[in-house]
C-alpha cells in the first residue's frame, strides 16, 4: 500500500479521491490504458501533434497487446480504493545480444511509459513503480535495467542509482 500524503490544496484532499493507492499488475485488459500514459508521456515531453501521438497510438497497439499476451511487457499501475488509475510504468523484457556488463544474458529490461496524471503527481507514484520494476528485475537475476529519461525524470532516475551511459542515435 503506497500513503499519499495530503495537503489543504491539494486533489487528493476531494473526498473523491482515497488517501490510500495500491499497485496492481497490468493485464492484457489494460492496453487503451497503458496506451494512454505512452501518448501523454509524450505529449507532456512537448510532443503536441496530434497526429503524430495518434500514430503512436496507433502503431504501438499491436506491439503492447503482442507483448502482455507472450509475457515480454509487464507493468504496474498505481490505483485509487475506488479503481481508478494514478500513475503507471511499463517493463519490456526483450531479446537481445549479451555485453561485457551482463554476458549470460541474452535479454535487455527496458523500463517505459512511466506516467503520473497530473492531479497525482509530487506524491512518490513514479518512485514507487520504478522501485517496483527494479525489485521484480533483481528477483528475476536481471542484471542491467535500461530506460530513455526525459529531463523531467532524470532526476528522480539518477536518485534511485541509474547512470548515464555513451548511448548514441542517428536519426535517418
Amino acid at each position: 500500500m503506497i500513503e499519499v500524503q495530503r495537503t489543504d490544496n491539494s486533489p487528493m484532499s476531494n473526498p473523491a479521491f482515497s488517501s490510500e493507492l495500491r499497485l496492481r499488475e497490468v493485464t492484457s485488459d489494460d492496453v487503451e490504458e497503458i496506451l494512454f500514459h505512452r501518448r501523454q508521456m509524450f505529449h507532456d515531453m512537448g510532443h503536441v501533434d496530434a497526429a503524430v501521438l495518434e500514430a503512436i497510438v496507433r502503431s504501438s497497439r499491436p506491439f503492447v497487446e503482442r507483448s502482455l499476451r507472450d509475457g515480454g511487457y509487464h507493468g504496474w499501475f498505481a490505483v485509487t480504493a475506488a479503481g481508478r488509475v494514478a500513475a503507471g510504468a511499463g517493463l519490456l523484457i526483450i531479446p537481445w545480444v549479451s555485453g561485457p556488463l551482463a554476458p549470460d544474458q541474452a535479454y535487455r529490461a527496458y523500463l517505459l511509459n512511466v506516467y503520473t496524471y497530473p492531479e497525482f503527481r509530487r506524491r512518490g507514484l513514479a518512485r514507487r513503480l520504478t522501485a517496483k520494476v527494479i525489485d521484480y528485475c533483481r528477483e528475476r537475476g536481471y542484471k542491467l535495467l535500461w530506460l530513455h529519461a526525459s529531463k523531467y525524470g532524470q532526476s528522480l532516475y539518477e536518485s534511485l542509482g541509474f547512470e548515464a551511459t555513451n548511448e548514441m542515435k542517428l536519426t535517418l
